[in-house]
């Protein structure tokens, strides 16, 4: 429940910026420039690209971490069955 309220605060949050910022914007790379952009497609493109990024760092930890409690959980429940 708390992930869905803190979805729907950024989701939010990108709404109003993206109607306060609609100025055109070109982005310049070491290879060249964009075209002009709205700021505000700029903005959640980055968001998002930053949030997969985020995402991919973090799952092998997640993962491994998973693993761990899985393992743990059938260490107990084996010692649980051998002292009984």
């Amino acid at each position: 429940m708390l992930r869905i309220i803190f979805a729907l605060i950024i989701v939010i949050i990108l709404a109003v910026m993206a109607m306060a910022n609609k100025e055109l914007v070109s982005i310049s790379y070491v290879l060249g420039s964009t075209s002009p952009l709205p700021l505000y497609l700029v903005l959640i493109v980055t968001f998002f690209i930053s949030a997969f990024v985020f995402t991919l760092i973090l799952l092998p930890s997640w993962i491994r971490d998973k693993m761990e409690i899985r393992k743990l959980r059938r260490r107990l429940r084996d010692m649980e069955e051998t002292r009984n």
